[in-house]
């Protein structure tokens, strides 16, 4: 009998989300690569792994090198080489992925093959790219049977969960001038804020400003009676917190999917958004959560995101006016769901029902297999 070819995937959170979570029908082996953008930033867009008994390596972002042949699943650009597009690394990282040995390029999302279109748009490549270029296959994650959110209409509070360790990138500055105002109007609405609180320029964070005074009182707010700030925890405690919540929230700036996203709603619980990137692909307004306006550009990217120097006041002037905005449409819906329970609970078990029916990995895990074997020529399986 013949054996099931060897899927290499790289050691990492990404990809549990983009390849099989429990194949049939290939082997799949997760294995650690060297961190090469260590060295130097610019290599992150690399992957460099022993692979050599592998049939394939299924990689997320990072192009590998070596002679495997590979299937390469990606967010947004590709190669992701920001502010180097013009250089001689770009060109040999995209000439790989026309090479023979890329067998398909596949996006998360509409919003990602949108991005990378338009960043070869005009590319001798371009064509080449394209023909390898698949549809959309979006994340996927375990579902349970039964909706883990327990029903809360009886609850005192509204319960709602911010995830994100770039606080001010993922929106949490927002989150803060919403519980600041439900606490000063008396509302019984609770904030868990789960982040390590990376922020600022210096940190890599590519939404904020280098000196972070401009935020200090928005920040103070995690010492409110209303807010709880858990810190960074183990996914699987996570899991845990959002299967006793009512809402979750991400009002991002600049976010390329969202995972948090699609495990609030494997749990059960509806998701307040901004509509922005990925995000009006998977939020469905008034289904299963809410989007709140934030201006884009035609690439759906907030349009305020690289239109002024970052370290300017009128920078740092727009970043708290629009987390205010935000923070107060955010507080309208919490609203509206602290006095009707019942649309809550349509939105919880709407929110369930799109992880079932989009995200389940005992679904979108086979779809994965069937693409890996047709990439290598290999028997398909029904």
């Amino acid at each position: 009998m013949m054996r099931p070819p060897k899927v290499l995937r790289p050691f990492g959170y990404p990809s549990q989300f983009n390849t099989p979570r429990n194949p049939r029908h290939v082997r799949m082996e997760t294995r650690k690569w060297l961190p090469l953008h260590k060295i130097w930033k610019p290599f992150e867009v690399a992957l460099l792994t022993p692979a050599l008994d592998a049939d394939l390596i299924a990689t997320f972002n990072r192009i590998p090198l070596g002679p495997r042949p590979f299937v390469i699943t990606f967010e947004s650009h590709l190669p992701r080489l920001f502010n180097y597009e013009d250089s001689a690394a770009f060109r040999y990282f995209s000439r790989r992925l026309a090479s023979r040995r890329c067998r398909a390029i596949v996006p998360i999302s509409g919003f990602a093959r949108k991005m990378f279109l338009n960043q070869h748009q005009g590319s001798p490549l371009y064509e080449a790219l394209l023909a390898k270029l698949t549809n959309p296959i979006h994340p996927n994650i375990p579902v349970p049977k039964s909706r883990p959110r327990a029903d809360r209409r009886q609850a005192k509070t509204l319960r709602c969960v911010f995830v994100g360790g770039h606080f001010i990138r993922k929106g949490g500055l927002s989150v803060l001038h919403a519980a600041k105002v439900a606490q000063q109007r008396g509302w019984p609405i609770e904030f868990h804020i789960v982040s390590n609180m990376t922020m600022g320029a210096r940190n890599g964070v590519w939404t904020d400003p280098t000196n972070l005074d401009f935020a200090a009182d928005l920040l103070a707010a995690l010492d409110l009676p209303n807010v709880h700030h858990h810190g960074k925890i183990p996914n699987a405690a996570l899991l845990e917190l959002l299967s006793s919540a009512d809402v979750s929230l991400l009002p991002t700036l600049s976010d390329t999917y969202g995972y948090s996203v699609i495990e609030s709603f494997a749990m059960g619980v509806p998701v307040i958004g901004t509509a922005c990137c990925a995000l009006p692909e998977v939020i469905e307004d008034g289904y299963n959560g809410y989007l709140i306006d934030l201006p884009v550009t035609d690439m759906g990217i907030w349009d305020q995101l690289w239109a002024h120097d970052h370290d300017s006041p009128e920078y740092q002037r727009i970043l708290r006016t629009t987390a205010e905005d935000v923070g107060m449409s955010i507080l309208s819906r919490l609203e509206a769901l602290v006095h009707d329970r019942g649309l809550l609970e349509t939105l919880s078990d709407n929110a369930f029902q799109t992880a079932q029916d989009r995200f389940d990995a005992s679904k979108r895990g086979p779809e994965l297999e069937a693409l890996y074997l047709d990439l290598l020529g290999a028997p398909s399986v029904a």
